[in-house]
This record gives structure tokens, sequence and C-alpha cells, in this order.
């Protein structure tokens, strides 16, 4: 069989697969097998055991449950809600200050969670009941949420750059740095946003209580930003001085969130358990996808549609932005309908050689890839933090959440645009 009949069973088996709910894991690693089956015959499958040994015994991949678990103690121990209410009272000298709390504590809580999700979850549970109460918009409150949490998967630890460093073999602590400056400037961009808009219709923020406590007051929350900001600093600072290890880091980190719950009496058994329950059930699903997807790789590899897909595309002599612009195409689409980790396997098994090709720094566009993942976590009809955020809201319509994250897509979509022009945002400090 010809490798383009086989790419179209291939298109066409993942879309079945997908659309009838099939675990994204399994759909993977059938359609890989099948494409095995095909191509080389039955006996081919006795190299699936050999592939999942290689994958599943790297050493890097052990910093995702440690970074999970980390986040899911500071999430369950009630570090958040009081970090929240510091970022508030440091804040309350900008117009609109809860807003702009929103994002400066998603921007630096993302760095101790590494998840979209957790992010959002765990801000907007303290977030949303505190602006109702003071009369601002639900619209940009739900949006500044939403887009405030996809920085959980760009600035670092980032389990997305994780997976994509083992994947196309680069640095970790590397796309750590090249996340960095990226993910500052995304948060300061969604803050100017939100600074204009409040400006020009004041009626979106009223004047926080915060703004009214004493300095004394204010003092006493901004105390609790300490334990967190010092906990990143360790985290990213071991990382980029080389002092720890990505796999370190996570576990000083981990070590570190228990002793924070520790210290605010909050580490009980039954909370550490459902932490662990819960960082279980996150990482296995990741693994099992990385597992599918790596078998998929071999089907395609035994298949030759890689190889024959990345020489099609080359011999089509696109120019290097063309492509680059229906990558971006293409990410947007498939984050319409497909996770994060999904489409980062689904994807980079075919498109790396055509990447590489076109001479795209992989760090680089790394970055981007990240960047146009995030989108998707506010992009529906699956959009996890739309969901989120709209499960927290007190049963205000999904569409008031997708109204107010909107205008957060253009400016997300503006920064892939600025890496474009001026890729030294992401490789200034990789280098």
């Amino acid at each position: 069989m010809d490798w383009q009949a086989l790419a179209v069973i291939l298109v066409v088996g993942l879309f079945i697969l997908l659309v009838i709910g099939q675990w994204t894991a399994f759909a993977l690693g059938s359609v890989g097998m099948v494409l095995m089956v095909l191509s080389r015959g039955v006996y081919s499958l006795d190299s699936v055991g050999s592939v999942v040994w290689n994958l599943t015994n790297n050493y890097v991949l052990t910093a995702v449950p440690l970074f999970i678990f980390m986040g899911e103690i500071v999430l369950r121990s009630g570090i958040s809600d009081r970090f929240y209410r510091g970022v508030a009272a440091a804040l309350t000298w900008l117009p609109g200050s809860l807003l702009h709390a929103n994002i400066a504590a998603s921007a630096i809580f993302s760095a101790i969670s590494g998840s979209s999700v957790a992010t959002a979850a765990s801000i907007g549970t303290v977030a949303i009941p505190e602006l109702r109460a003071r009369g601002y918009d639900e619209r940009i409150v739900f949006g500044s949420l939403a887009a405030g949490g996809t920085l959980g998967i760009l600035i670092p630890p980032s389990i997305v750059l994780i997976l994509y460093g083992a994947l196309v073999e680069e640095s970790v602590p590397r796309l750590f740095m090249a996340g960095l400056l990226p993910g500052i400037g995304l948060a300061l961009l969604f803050s100017l946003y939100i600074g204009v808009r409040v400006a020009l219709n004041k009626s979106l923020a009223p004047p926080s209580a915060v703004a009214h406590m004493s300095f004394a007051q204010r003092m006493e929350h901004v105390w609790h930003l300490v334990p967190v900001v010092a906990l990143m600093a360790v985290v990213l600072g071991g990382i980029y001085t080389g002092i720890f290890t990505p796999t370190e880091s996570a576990a000083v980190g981990a070590a570190g969130a228990l002793l924070l719950a520790a210290s605010h009496r909050a580490l009980s058994r039954a909370m550490f358990t459902d932490s662990l329950y819960s960082t279980v059930r996150t990482s296995c699903m990741i693994l099992f996808i990385i597992v599918g997807a790596q078998i998929l790789v071999l089907g395609l590899t035994y298949a030759d549609i890689s190889r024959q897909l990345s020489g099609f595309i080359v011999d089509a002599e696109l120019s290097k932005w063309v492509l680059f612009g229906a990558l971006v195409v293409l990410y947007i689409f498939l984050g319409f309908f497909v996770d994060g980790v999904s489409m980062l396997y689904i994807t980079l098994p075919v498109l790396l050689p055509v990447v590489q090709a076109a001479g795209f720094d992989l760090i680089w566009f790394g970055i981007v890839l990240t960047i146009l993942i995030e989108l998707g976590q506010i992009t529906p009809p699956i959009g996890l933090n739309l969901f989120t955020i709209q499960a927290i809201s007190g049963g205000r319509p999904i569409g008031m959440v997708i109204q107010g994250s909107t205008p957060f897509v253009f400016i997300m979509l503006a920064m892939v645009l600025l890496l474009a022009v001026f890729p030294q945002i992401a490789l200034w400090l990789a280098t």
C-alpha cells in the first residue's frame, strides 16, 4: 500500500476515533499499530514493547509528576487564596486593580503550577466572588481569568515545554529561559488591554475596596506574596543557574510546597492524599498520550509518511514565512478540537522534519507552538479554560466567558507575530 493511502487512513482513522469520544492515547496508539500492520505486517508489532520501554525510561519526564504535585499542594492548601489577595493589595494603584491582579496572580502562580487549567481554577475560585461583589463587569472578569490561566503553560516551569523538549531533544532549561520573556510580555499585553478598556469605560471596574485599606493592612496582605515568590525563585533560579536539573528542581519545588502547606497548618492527611490522587490521574493521562503518540510515530516511520510528506512540502518550495503562516493556521484549527498535549504529539512527528528543513530554530518554534497551544485553551468548542471558568462562575452561560476571552485571543496572535518579527524575545535568554 502506498504512503498516500496510508496517510488517508491515518487522518480518517484519527478523526473518527476522536469524534466518537475515544481516549486520545487509544486513538493515537491504535492508528499507529494499524499503520504498522498495513506497511510491515503483523510481526512489526513486536517493536511496540521496546518503544514503550525506551520512552518511559526517560529521566526528563520524571519532572512532570513532580511539578504537577507541587501545583496540587499549593492549590489545595489555600496558599493561592492568600496569594491572590496579596497581589490585589499590591496593585491598588492601577485602574481596574483587581483585573490586573487576575493577570499578575496567574502569571506568578503559573510558575508554580505549570498547568493552565490549575492556574485558571485556583485564581478564579478566589477572584470571581471578590470581583462580582465589587460590581466588576463579568465578561472582562471571566476573560482575564481564562486568558491569565493560559500563562500556566508558557511561563516556566511548563509541562508542555518539558514534553516538547523531550520530543525534539532540545534542552529543557533553555526552553524554560526562552519562555520567560514571552510569558512576561504576554502578561503585560493582557494588562495593557485591560488598562485601556477600563480607562475608556470606568464602569467595567469600580473602585476596589482594597484601595481603601490602610498601609498596614495592605502590607499584611502583600506579605503573603513572599512564600510563593520565594518558592518560584528557588525552582526557577536553580534551573537557570545550573544548580538543579529540571527534575531536581521539580523535587525541590514539591518539597517546598509541602513545607509551605505545613507552615500554614494546611497539610492534612486528606489534602495530601487528594493531591497524590490528582497527580497520579493527570500524570497517567499525559504518559498514556505520550506512549500512544510514540506508537503512532513508529507507524508513521514504517509507513514512510513522515519522510514523504516532508519531501512533498519541501518540493512545493513554499517560502519560509508562507509555511509559518500555514502552520499557525493549522494549530489554530486543531486548537478548536484537540487538547494541547495531544496536539503536540499528533503533529510534531510529521511536522518536525519540515520545520527543521525550513530553518526554524527549534527553541523559538517551541515557544511559538506553546502560545498556539495556549490559544486552544480559550477557543471553543473545547477550550478547557473556558469550561473551567464557566464551572466556577456560578451558573453563568459559556457564551459570556467566550465573549470575555475573545479579545485576548487576538493579543496572543499579536505575540506570535512579535516573535516572528523579533525572535530574540524568545532567544535572548536562551543563548
